[in-house]
């Protein structure tokens, strides 16, 4: 390199000390009543320090920023004043420029729950119904609603249906000599005699019916 030579220049620039608008908006926002929207617009219009403000006339500021009315104005000026003499006086320190964060509260994880095996849960489902001993014993006669014999009603609808089969010309199950005379009489002989081959549905609130056949309602259903 020969000495007449010059060095190099460096192509890197340095860092500006100028403030950006995020910083300039922050300190704005430090006088009592200036929100980020009413800072950014005090920005635009050339009002970027405390100083500015200060020294700004009431009706130029309200007219330079666009929903600021003179009284409102003429606080700002007047709150800017007083900020800025408490920073003088170190009352207040401002040197960070923009103002901290507070950092957002990490949110609670879920609670997390492991559940059991569907097998498991069946299985704690079939222990919860209860099942008597009488309904075991039903279940097991083929009597899977209602009670084990015929029912007051039941018994009245049996002989009602099968006195109008007899009316209809049907024939009589039984010995007619030894039987009570009459339809009526005919359908309840033959109840008694357990000869009659019906069915008697039962039908649960669901809409779910079972058909179970009179002799074995009549096997414990007293008739006298």
């Amino acid at each position: 390199m020969s000495e007449g030579s010059e060095e190099p220049k460096n192509d890197e620039t340095e860092e500006s000390d100028e403030p950006t608008i995020e910083e300039i908006v922050a300190l704005l926002t430090n006088i009592p009543g200036v929100g980020p929207k009413t800072a950014e617009k005090l920005a635009a219009a050339g009002f970027d320090t405390l100083e500015k403000v200060v020294k700004a006339d009431k009706e130029e500021l309200a007219a330079a920023v666009a929903g600021l009315s003179v009284a409102k104005a003429e606080a700002t000026i007047a709150d800017a004043a007083d900020l800025l003499e408490k920073v003088k006086s170190g009352a207040i320190d401002l040197s960070g420029r923009s103002k901290s964060k507070r950092k957002k509260a990490p949110e609670p994880e879920p609670d997390r729950h492991v559940l059991e095996p569907i097998a498991a849960i069946a299985k704690a489902e079939e222990r919860k119904k209860l099942m008597t001993g009488y309904d075991e014993e039903k279940l097991a006669m083929g009597i899977p609603v209602g009670p084990k014999w015929l029912t007051k009603f039941e018994k009245a609808r049996i002989i009602g249906a099968r006195a109008l089969q007899i009316s209809m010309g049907a024939p009589v199950l039984i010995d007619m000599k030894t039987a009570p005379t009459g339809r009526f009489g005919f359908a309840e002989a033959e109840l008694r005699a357990g000869v009659l081959p019906m069915t008697v549905r039962r039908t649960l609130p669901t809409g779910e019916y079972h058909d179970i056949p009179l002799s074995i309602l009549l096997k414990n259903t007293r008739l006298d």
